[in-house]
């Protein structure tokens, strides 16, 4: 399901992520109402992981813990 989720929602979900206060597990509901789609908990986690490992977003923590 996740290569039909269109780019909208996925930066509205980075948008959510990035909200201080916003609960992961509220997102996949303020999404749902919003677009109208039928996304749960694992797909916004599956979506948040891959993103997370295409731009390998533990290296500044890597570069930064080594010194």
């Amino acid at each position: 399901m996740t290569e039909e989720i269109s780019k909208e929602v996925k930066s509205e979900i980075f948008k959510l992520v990035s909200m201080p206060g916003t609960e992961i597990e509220n997102i996949p509901t303020i999404i749902n109402n919003e677009f109208e789609t039928n996304l749960d908990y694992e797909e916004v986690m599956k979506i948040l992981s891959d993103e997370y490992l295409k731009h390998d977003l533990d290296y500044g923590r890597r570069l930064c813990c080594r010194f």
